[in-house]
């Protein structure tokens, strides 16, 4: 079943929104591209103890510089990493697959179910989640008394305060103004080959989130934001939800230029023609259906992002990337 092409952090972010009822949560701003700034010659090194507000508007005290981190969201993971921390890294979740040195972490189970007799016997001194999982969080805080702190980024410009703000947390400055820097420096030199083009030359988009039901990327997504950066325009942006449902009519009607899935298998099928009603589409008749190469990189809010953005841009204008 192509379900488990489903990267993690989109599956828990479905379970929130089922969880909520399906409300529409509030949409973040669209990412303005910056100038990236001139890397930081950061010499200063954290001072403990140290008070922080989380994505969870949590006050977050840690008494001293952590030295035995538990992630329980492979983002977190790949950030721990990026800043040279991995090896103060005593647990992850099954999920946490990059980078591949993460894995000889020992796992303690799913992002939504882990081993919580494991997590207290691994004897955290700081515990990184995502948003979503509230009882979860609420649980290994309070009944375990655990350090508990929330990440939940939400666009490209709040994925570099979360990367800053656990450089602070693990005495790493130096190293995360550097890795903003980076993708700062990526994304510019993406967006000055496509900020300019006219909406006449940014393709219609549909992302294939989900087969059945089909459920696409809407407002306040990462792959949103990344489509529109790319100079594209997105089929689902105009839904009231993150994670919209799409009738096969409603498609139609748009009629889009391009169909991107992370499913080969539909890929397959829809470049032979062979799901119904799909045959009239324009992306299909053109041969334009393209596969995401990792959906985690366009899903996953950390520093490979970059790496998804980039894909994008060099499928929607291949002739801006000769």
């Amino acid at each position: 079943m192509w379900r488990r092409f489903v990267p993690a952090l989109l599956l828990l972010a479905l379970i929130a929104l089922t969880a909520c009822g399906g409300a529409a949560p509030t949409s973040p701003q669209p990412t303005t591209p910056a100038t990236p700034p001139a890397p930081a010659a950061t010499t200063q090194h954290t001072s403990y103890p140290l008070t922080v507000t989380d994505a969870a508007g949590r006050k977050v005290t840690l008494a001293e510089a952590p030295h035995r981190i538990l992630s329980l969201a492979p983002s977190n993971t790949e950030i721990v990493w990026a800043l040279g921390a991995g090896s103060l890294q005593v647990g992850r979740t099954d999920y946490c697959d990059y980078p591949p040195e993460a894995k000889s972490v020992q796992s303690i189970g799913g992002m939504v179910n882990p081993n919580v007799e494991q997590i207290a016997a691994l004897k955290p001194d700081l515990v990184l989640m995502i948003g979503g999982s509230d009882k979860l969080r609420d649980k290994l805080a309070s009944d375990l008394r655990l350090t508990v702190y929330v990440a939940d980024p939400q666009n490209f410009d709040q994925v570099y305060d979360s990367i800053r703000q656990l450089g602070l947390l693990l005495d790493a400055q130096a190293a995360a103004d550097k890795v903003v820097a980076t993708m700062q420096a990526r994304m510019k030199a993406v967006t000055d080959k496509t900020a300019a083009l006219p909406e006449s030359q940014k393709p219609t988009v549909f992302y294939e989130v989900w087969d059945d039901p089909l459920m696409t990327a809407g407002p306040g997504t990462f792959i949103d934001d990344m489509i529109r950066l790319a100079g594209g325009s997105n089929i689902g942006a105009q839904a009231k939800d993150r994670w919209p449902k799409f009738s096969l009519e409603t498609l139609a009607a748009s009629d889009p230029a391009m169909l991107i899935s992370p499913n080969p298998k539909s890929v397959q099928a829809l470049l032979a023609k062979q799901r119904k009603g799909w045959e009239n589409l324009k992306a299909v008749k053109d041969g334009k259906v393209m596969q995401v190469p990792d959906p985690n990189l366009v899903s996953r809010p950390g520093p490979r992002l970059v790496d998804g953005l980039d894909w994008f841009a060099r499928t929607l204008h291949p002739e801006l990337f000769h």
